[in-house]
């Protein structure tokens, strides 16, 4: 480390003007925000860039050895070697980061890098179909977080900006660091946090080598489905090179996996307290069983180029083809007689402080489902980055990246029953909550479901709004949304090393443009077709049985199941045009420029005795957006192109600093405007809208004739003033760390969904006369007055050798996070907490690994917090309050160091040991199920090879 040699006082008067200068400017205004004067019009989003533009490689990794050399703590490649080297890369780092490493080529800790990332200090995992998918990150959801490939932004698979990180097989992965703090020279950072998803260097790997691996997936959930697969295979191979005296590297990895899925779920369609002393019964209910497989191949590959310690050149480039599949079988309960559903509510119901606990419904039809579901993602990036120069002089980097995402999802509903219409054999049901909500509710019935003479396709309900469906109903729903993001991005930067109290100066340039679009796959951008039968057929005999679907865990017993996309693609529906114009607003796009300056000044000096490191910077970031829709009027259904736009600009300082107590001991220190843009689909132009005739002469704004609903293309993003503090502690040799950090962030906006004027001149109106004002009040999203959130984190990795010999071997890795905030995010609702917020979340590991050997167990857990729940496609916004989960994973393996099988390992893994289930109700009484979901055991059992 560089040292000054002058009078320490002097640093420590620069150090605090320095301190001084960056607080003054982070209380200066930091927006400037103005009318957009002229926007480029977006570019077609089906139109292909005409060269696809690799993204810029990440940072040289450290180099993977057999044996990791850390001090004088020899440990072997492994999970230990593993932990002791992301302690290392922790220590380096001159922000506050977590860090995983990879055990060796192609061997994350765990099956799925969501997986890994939850059991971080502060970072925890929502589960969708019981796998982690999306990151919460200090309390935060994922909106607020970015993901980065090798240093460059990646593209998102939903409507909003979070990644899906099951997108990214672990194995083709050898490093993750999620910054904590913020970096002025690192581009795309979010306002919790920024996870870089790192592949390996060839050139810093030491030899040619080859890996493979293969494994059998399986639940332990036994299938309720009778077609369902319970087992699948994952396969890696990877292979790294050099070549022409180690001045090129070459390295190359793939991944295939199908992996099966197994659940039982409970839906409720909510509470109907319309009955004698507001008495809540439950509206009606959606039970399923799920079977899925998910089927990704993922290609990575590397090359690496430095013929001279004055050029290096490194390009990547990434594929993944994901797929998921599912089959969902249950029957639709239509209940509450308020809700027309026909049903009669029987005397003698139970009531239980205000809840209808037991109730007896007769004149009961059941909408039986075969439904099929099928999400395409289709990801590539890639990038170039060039490095001209030196450590010692001027060392420039040109940076090229571009990352793109297609989405295409496939719904299919079919209907079958006992009735047409409400016409036809009616079952008598009944229903029982558990005092404490639990499971949900359990059903008792009469008739036989599993009977495929008595049943026939048709709709028992008669529900379907489109007049053409009249007098049946419809028989069927079928949708295919569609949906592309892409970015392509350039950076310049250059750095040249300084005397004193800044050590290196660095400057930088970055631009930045993303197109995002979502469609719905109807005729003129309707929302998918209505299935009827053939020649208007009231009803048709049910195709040929693959078996039962067993629905005993609702007491519904066994169902008549069959091939609902054999049935739809035998021609057997017709297909009637969805023609709700409402479902339009759906189809948006959304364009992006960014633009970004940067200047980073790295510290290396001493405070007295005290090395001091870290770095003070600023990005100056000018948006330009604008944003295509659709707005609809709901009273006449006509349907017009709009559009919006807006330009803001950012001004971002950072100040990090790095105080070395000892040589094992440091306090860092970061001060920080952070930024977090919106999701896209908030940003979209648009918007239902509704003219009210009986106001058109009215002149006051509070009783306008017009009002919509919609996105809002002026969002800006949610920018924080943080405040992060971490005292870490290494053990001697690093054999282990603790560490204690906590942080403050100051939203000074947040996002609400608030009334707004809006202007609807040009707009249609339904009256004679021209309205009296063309003003009225839209309800969307809004940058408003923030709140605060704040957190202690507490973290530990120690081996069992620190305390005895005997326990050689053994060590613990645990973390306990607390977060508290005061956002309120539905004005309406002040005890509405922030999306995604766990006040508590703990993670624990205990793990063995000695002469081959290794095992180990874990355990995660996060208080309630409010989230949304879906089991396919992009989430909603439809939230519920989640109730606390403790899930349980292991792993044993062992790995021959010697003989005709040195190198090859055998591995069981399993997750979610203890069948931990998903529970949420509809509000903070947890009697109220609204979702309850179990996913069983999963295993994996398989070997690895390397030489």
């Amino acid at each position: 480390m560089h040292t000054a040699k002058s009078h320490p006082n002097l640093y420590r008067n620069r150090i605090c003007a320095a301190a001084a200068l960056f607080l003054t400017l982070t209380t200066a205004s930091f927006t400037s925000a103005q009318n957009a004067a002229s926007v480029p019009p977006l570019p077609p989003v089906e139109k292909q860039p005409s060269v696809a533009v690799p993204p810029p490689p990440a940072d040289p990794v450290p180099t993977d050895k057999e044996i990791i050399l850390l001090d004088s703590f020899r440990v072997e490649s492994g999970f230990r070697g593993s932990l002791a080297a992301a302690a290392q890369e922790k220590q380096s780092q001159k922000v506050i980061t977590e860090v995983i490493h990879a055990e060796d080529i192609g061997k994350l800790p765990d099956i799925s890098i969501a997986e890994s990332l939850s059991r971080l200090p502060g970072l925890t995992t929502q589960r969708l179909n019981g796998r982690a998918q999306a990151i919460v990150i200090r309390g935060l959801n994922g909106d607020f977080s970015t993901a980065l490939l090798n240093g460059r932004q990646q593209v998102s698979t939903n409507s909003g900006r979070s990644v899906e990180f099951d997108q990214y097989p672990a194995e083709l992965l050898n490093n993750v660091v999620v910054y904590k703090a913020t970096d002025a020279a690192l581009v795309g950072q979010g306002l919790s946090g920024t996870v870089d998803l790192q592949t390996l260097r060839p050139l810093s790997h030491p030899k040619r080598t080859i890996a493979a691996s293969a494994f059998y997936e399986w639940t332990g959930m036994k299938p309720d489905n009778a077609d369902a697969k319970r087992g699948g295979l994952r396969e890696t191979f990877s292979y790294i090179d050099q070549f022409a005296n180690r001045k090129i590297g070459f390295a190359i990895g793939i991944s295939n996996s199908n992996r099966p899925g197994q659940g039982q779920q409970f839906n409720s369609w909510g509470y109907d307290n319309g009955f004698p002393g507001g008495a809540n019964l439950m509206g009606g209910a959606k039970p399923f069983v799920r079977t899925s497989e998910i089927g990704r191949q993922g290609y990575m590959a590397v090359i690496e180029v430095a013929p001279s310690a004055n050029f290096h050149s490194t390009i990547d480039l990434y594929y993944s083809d994901f797929e998921e599949t599912q089959l969902l079988r249950g029957i639709e309960i239509p209940l509450s007689p308020n809700w027309g559903t026909g049903t009669i509510l029987q005397p003698g119901y139970t009531v239980d402080r205000g809840l209808i606990t037991q109730a007896t419904l007769t004149n009961f039809f059941g909408v039986v489902r075969n439904d099929f579901a099928k999400r395409n993602d289709h990801l590539f990036a890639s990038g170039w980055n060039l490095e001209f120069g030196n450590k010692d002089g001027w060392k420039t980097d040109l940076d090229l990246s571009y990352s793109r995402v297609k989405r295409r999802d496939f719904v299919l509903e079919t209907y079958s029953g006992y009735a047409v219409n409400g016409v036809g054999t009616p079952d008598t049901i009944t229903y029982n909550l558990a005092p404490d909500g639990g499971a949900g509710a359990t059903f008792t019935h009469q008739l036989d479901y599993s009977d495929g003479t008595q049943m026939r396709l048709g709709m028992p309900q008669g529900w379907g709004q489109n007049a053409a469906l009249r007098p049946y109903g419809q028989h069927g729903f079928v949708k295919g949304p569609v949906a592309r993001d892409e970015i392509i991005q350039y950076k310049l930067g250059t750095q040249h090393p300084l005397k004193g109290l800044f050590s290196r100066f660095e400057v930088g340039a970055v631009f930045n443009r993303r197109n995002k679009y979502e469609t719905e796959s109807g005729p003129n951008g309707m929302e998918g077709y209505f299935l009827q039968l053939k020649n208007g057929a009231a009803s048709a005999p049910l195709p040929p049985s693959v078996g039962v679907t067993d629905l005993s865990f609702i007491g519904l017993g066994k169902m008549y199941s069959y091939d609902p996309m054999a049935l739809y693609n035998s021609g057997f529906y017709d297909k009637i045009a969805n023609d709700d114009p409402t479902k339009m607003a759906n189809n948006w796009s959304v364009a992006e420029k960014v633009s970004i300056a940067y200047v980073k000044l790295d510290i290396d000096t001493k405070m007295g005795s005290i090395p001091i490191s870290g770095n003070i910077g600023a990005q100056v970031v000018q948006t330009n957006q604008r944003s295509n829709g659709q707005a609809i009027d709901n009273a006449t259904l006509t349907i017009n192109q709009v559009s919006g736009e807006h330009k803001y600009t950012d001004f971002v300082p950072s100040l990090n600093l790095n105080f070395h107590l000892t040589e094992k001991d440091a306090l860092r220190l970061s001060i920080a405007r952070q930024l977090a843009r919106q999701p896209m689909n908030d940003m979209r132009a648009g918007s239902t809208y509704s003219f009210d005739a009986t106001k058109a002469t009215s002149t006051d704004i509070q009783n306008s004739p017009w009002s919509a609903n919609g996105g809002n293309p002026k969002l800006e993003p949610w920018r924080s003033n943080s405040v992060d503090l971490s005292f870490e502690h290494y053990f001697k040799d690093h054999m282990g760390y603790f560490s204690i950090a906590a942080f403050y962030k100051k939203l000074a906006s947040y996002t609400y969904n608030q009334k707004a004027i809006k202007d609807f001149t040009g707009l249609p109106w339904t009256t004679s006369l021209p309205p009296a004002i063309y003003e009225g009040y839209s309800t969307i999203p809004q940058n408003g007055q923030g709140g605060m959130i704040k957190g202690l984190e507490l973290a530990v990795s120690i081996p069992g050798e620190k305390f005895a010999d005997f326990l050689k071997g053994f060590g613990v890795i645990a973390s306990a996070s607390f977060f508290k905030s005061s956002v309120q995010p539905d004005l309406n609702n002040p005890a509405t907490s922030l999306v995604g917020l766990s006040d508590r979340v703990r993670s624990f590991t205990v793990y063995y690994e000695r002469g081959g050997f290794s095992t180990r167990m874990s355990a995660r857990y996060r208080s309630s917090y409010r989230g949304d729940i879906a089991t396919f496609g992009p989430r909603g916004a439809v939230y519920r309050n989640l109730q606390p989960e403790t899930v349980v994973d292991a792993q044993v393996s062992y790995t021959f160091k010697k003989g005709a099988l040195k190198n090859l390992s055998v591995i069981l893994q399993a997750y979610n040991l203890t069948d931990e289930p998903l529970n949420a109700s509809s509000g903070a009484d947890t009697r109220f199920v609204q979702d309850y979901q179990k996913y069983g055991v999963n295993y994996s059992l398989g070997t690895s090879y390397k030489f």
